[in-house]
């Protein structure tokens, strides 16, 4: 008999921890957004849970940003402002539009974290011929006076992580000291000929640097792609 109250004892300070331990663990509510270019992630979550013998309530608010290359995770008090979350329409997550940052805005408070992997990558040829717009991953490039031009050279140059890169570019070229893989891409147009699509890669340690080249061509003619290699030739990243 005391064998059998000893083990019904036990059994019922189980039960009574894990049903304590259900009504005093972390719950949180959040938000979560993707960068402009899918990238990224930025999550903040508003927890809450009560001491497991005291009762004492706690509250803290968690910061998460995540991608190729790029982890924070910050843990801050709480910040005064309306309830954000599943349930809410509020959002306090706003990403800058080329996706180098992301804020968690408050009424009072911002704060904001910077997207950028370690050991920065660039082109290090003379780009003053070009329309240059930058971005967190590297850079676009179209001539100068673009804009008002019946076809467009455009080279969009990106810097990712070694296991970011694609395993179904076919095509090999020697650039320099190092081998590129490409595809090549050639589609039927409209008034500016056939539209032509370069995409190429270039291992460069543990970065992998993308090239897509777009451009048209009339009359059925070869493009001359030796500028569009000579910028991949030129790239460098920081130790």
């Amino acid at each position: 008999m005391k064998r059998l109250a000893f083990v019904g004892i036990a059994v019922v300070a189980i039960l009574a921890g894990g049903y304590r331990y259900l009504h005093t663990m972390p719950v949180g509510t959040g938000e979560t957004r993707a960068s402009p270019d899918g990238r990224f992630i930025a999550s903040v979550t508003d927890w809450s849970e009560s001491g497991f013998l005291t009762g004492t309530p706690h509250r803290w608010f968690q910061y998460r940003v995540d991608g190729p290359g790029v982890h924070h995770d910050l843990v801050g008090q709480p910040v005064d402002g309306p309830y954000f979350g599943s349930r809410s329409g509020h959002r306090v997550i706003r990403w800058s539009e080329d996706g180098s940052f992301v804020e968690f805005a408050f009424p009072r408070t911002v704060l904001r974290l910077t997207v950028a992997a370690d050991g920065a990558c660039r082109l290090a040829a003379d780009l003053s011929g070009f329309d240059v717009e930058r971005r967190t991953d590297g850079v676009r490039l179209r001539p100068l006076g673009w804009q008002h031009a019946r076809k467009v050279t455009e080279m969009d140059f990106r810097f990712l992580l070694a296991d970011e890169a694609s395993d179904t570019l076919s095509g090999q070229l020697r650039v320099g000291a190092d081998m590129v893989r490409y595809d090549f891409v050639r589609e039927s147009g409209g008034s500016g000929g056939d539209e032509i699509t370069l995409r190429a890669e270039r291992s460069m340690g543990m970065r992998v640097l993308r090239l897509e080249w777009r451009d048209q061509s009339e009359g059925g003619a070869e493009p001359d792609l030796q500028q569009a290699f000579a910028l991949m030739a030129s790239a460098e990243c920081e130790e």
